[in-house]
C-alpha cells in the first residue's frame, strides 16, 4: 500500500457492477487491517442499497428506515459479490427486509431492517432538537490518516476527515466530519442512508482506544437506529469506544449532520492483539 496511491485524491468507485446483484470490489474498500480484506463501511452500504430498492419495489406508500443491523459471518474479501435483498414481514406502515451479500458461493454478511411510514411535517413534540454540540466542517482541516502506515489503505484514503475533537493517533473519544469522495457505484449518486452506513461503521476505527498497529479492533456487527435522514454532504461522527473485560469492547457513535442528529450506532467488538 503505497503512500503515494493512498494519499492522492481518490478517484473512481468502491465496486463495479459485474450484472444486475454481482458486484467487483475495487481498491477503494481495502481496510487496514488486511490488504486482501475490504473495509466494512462500503459493504453495509452496498447492502443498504439492496435494503432501499426492496423497499421501493415493494409497492404502497413510502417507508423509511428506521433500524438496521448488519452482521459479518465472515471475512469481507476483495472477491466479488452477489447482493439480494427481500421483504420479509410486508405492510402497510410497518416493514421488515432482510438482505444477504455472499462471496464463493458463501453467505459472508446478513442486514435486517425495519422501515416504518413516513409522513409530512413535523411531529407535536415538547422539547427542540439537540444543536450539534462540534465545530462545522467549514474552517476545519482535512486529515490524511494515510500518512500514518497502520492507516494507509484504499478505504481511509476514500473519505475526506474533518476532526472536531480528537484525531487519528490519538486514544478515546473523537468527532469526526466525514464525507465520501466516491460513490459506491459510477454514475450513481449515494443516497442519504447509504452514507450514513458508511459513516457509522468507523466509530471504532476514530475512537480506538488502543493503537492499532498493536491493536486488532473486530466488529462483527453493526447496528443504526436512525432518526432522519441525513441532509447535506457531511456528517459528524461523534464515536466513542469502551473497553471491557477480557477482550470484549463496544463502540457507540451518535451522527450529526449541519442541523442535528441523525442516527445513533452501536459495534460489539473483538479487541485482541495483532500478533496472536
Amino acid at each position: 500500500m503505497g503512500g503515494e496511491r493512498s494519499g492522492a485524491r481518490a478517484a473512481g468507485s468502491y465496486f463495479e457492477r459485474t450484472g444486475p446483484d454481482t458486484y467487483a470490489p475495487t481498491s477503494h474498500t481495502q481496510g487496514p487491517w488486511n490488504p486482501e480484506h475490504q473495509h466494512a463501511g462500503p459493504t453495509v452500504a452496498l447492502t443498504t442499497r439492496a435494503v432501499e430498492h426492496c423497499l421501493a419495489t415493494s409497492g404502497g406508500d413510502p417507508l423509511d428506515v428506521g433500524r438496521i443491523t448488519c452482521e459479518i459471518l465472515a471475512p469481507l474479501t476483495l472477491a466479488p459479490m452477489t447482493v439480494r435483498a427481500r421483504l420479509e414481514r410486508p405492510g402497510k406502515r410497518v416493514r421488515l427486509v432482510r438482505a444477504e451479500l455472499g462471496q464463493r458461493g458463501r453467505t459472508v454478511l446478513t442486514a435486517s431492517a425495519w422501515a416504518v411510514a413516513h409522513a409530512p411535517g413535523d411531529l407535536p413534540v415538547r422539547s427542540a432538537p439537540a444543536a450539534v454540540p462540534h465545530r462545522p466542517p467549514e474552517g476545519l482541516p482535512s486529515v490524511d490518516p494515510t500518512r500514518r502506515p497502520e492507516w494507509d489503505c484504499g478505504f481511509m484514503a476514500s473519505v475526506e476527515w474533518r476532526f472536531a475533537d480528537g484525531g487519528f493517533g490519538r486514544p478515546g473519544p473523537a468527532a469526526v466530519w466525514a464525507r465520501p469522495r466516491i460513490p459506491l457505484l459510477a454514475g450513481e449518486a449515494v443516497s442519504p442512508l447509504q452514507r450514513l452506513l458508511l459513516t457509522a461503521d468507523s466509530a471504532n476505527g476514530v475512537s480506538a482506544e488502543l493503537p492499532i498497529d498493536r491493536w486488532l479492533s473486530i466488529s462483527p456487527e453493526l447496528t443504526v437506529h436512525v432518526a432522519r435522514l441525513p441532509r447535506g454532504p457531511w456528517l459528524c461522527l461523534d464515536a466513542e469506544t469502551s473497553a471491557g473485560p477480557g477482550e470484549t469492547g463496544l463502540a457507540t457513535g451518535r451522527l450529526w449532520d449541519g442541523e442535528g442528529l441523525v442516527a445513533r450506532s452501536a459495534q460489539c467488538l473483538l479487541l485482541a492483539p495483532q500478533s496472536r
